[in-house]
């Protein structure tokens, strides 16, 4: 069965590796912009981008699931070492598609970890643009603190810094 499936699993890691390295880019695209503090208007032309590669990566990973379950593995990092065993004691060459997904995981793991930064990158600015709303808005925020009996205790500690 794995000389029917192989070519199948083949242009699927080609085409995983593909959509893997589009979506490292726009993260890294993503990043620039935060980095550089470029309009924010600019992630908005990146998120659909990102979606649609994040769901054809899904679909990758749906599809090697199947072939994997084809062949009686898991779909895991162990059930695809156990397929490119079975593949080289079939006699097949595995060489190109081995490689393209030991640079799939690498790919995957950076950007993992670069979507993380940037998603903290955003968090940190929208609580910025937030306080700066209230400030501006002159919203009124509460402190809470113990009074002698134990009981908390609210007090304002911020009004309208601008009056026009």
């Amino acid at each position: 069965m794995i000389h029917k499936t192989f070519p199948i699993a083949e242009q699927l890691l080609a085409k995983g590796l593909q959509s893997a390295q589009s979506l490292h880019l726009q993260l890294l695209e993503e990043m620039n912009i935060l980095k550089h503090n470029l309009p924010v208007e600019s992630l908005d032309d990146i998120t659909p981008q990102k979606q649609q590669l994040v769901s054809e990566l899904n679909l990758f990973s749906k599809q090697l699931g199947q072939v994997l379950e084809t062949e009686q593995l898991t779909n895991d990092r162990h059930g695809i070492s156990a397929y490119f065993d079975k593949a080289d004691s079939a006699g097949i060459t595995t060489t190109q598609a081995l490689k393209n997904w030991q640079q799939l995981v690498d790919i995957a793991n950076k950007s993992r970890t670069l979507n993380d930064q940037n998603g903290a990158s955003i968090d940190l600015l929208l609580r910025r643009t937030r306080q700066s709303l209230n400030i501006l808005k002159g919203k009124p925020q509460t402190a809470h603190t113990y009074g002698r009996d134990g009981s908390t205790q609210s007090a304002l500690f911020s009004g309208t810094l601008i009056s026009v």
